[in-house]
């Protein structure tokens, strides 16, 4: 419990414990404020070029070769566009999650997404962070209603804090 003073100067007992919900694609992620019987949605990131096929990201094609007599060919592209993107957002996210440790916005985590990027946001996390981390869910619940989505962690989470 911290004490603070409005400008009265009664004080004010607020409880200093705030988890962190954070649950994402690789389009999406909305990070709530959790306790067991409710969520606030504090900030929502959203990434729709990561829905794009690869041909819609890159402007133009690989070229193409002619080399002395017959033979010929076409240049390969060295890494997935759409795969950079996503690897891309799993980095903001991880920067927003050090953003919010460094500031004291949150005391611990519950990590919900999907196996991929959950691997890929673990990659980027540093270990400050995870250290924070009290559930990691991977399942896709990005598509849920906040409703839907307590329960769903209710179902999952024995003792939410």
């Amino acid at each position: 419990m911290v004490n603070l003073t409005n400008n009265t100067e009664t004080p004010i007992i607020k409880n200093k414990h705030v988890q962190w919900l954070v649950v994402f694609d690789s389009t999406i992620c909305r990070i709530y404020e959790y306790d067991k019987d409710q969520l606030i949605l504090i900030k929502e990131l959203q990434h729709p070029d990561n829905k794009l096929r690869d041909i819609d990201i890159t402007s133009d094609k690989p070229g193409r070769y002619q080399s002395k007599g017959y033979a010929h060919g076409a240049y390969s592209q060295e890494s997935d566009p759409k795969e950079i993107k996503i690897e891309n957002f799993s980095r903001e996210i991880a920067h927003m999650l050090d953003h919010g440790r460094n500031t004291q916005a949150y005391e611990s985590i519950v990590l919900v997404g999907s196996p991929h990027m959950n691997g890929l946001l673990l990659k980027h996390i540093n270990k400050q962070v995870k250290n924070l981390i009290t559930h990691n869910i991977e399942k896709d619940f990005i598509h849920l209603g906040e409703s839907d989505l307590l329960v769903r962690l209710k179902e999952m989470i024995k003792n939410p804090l």
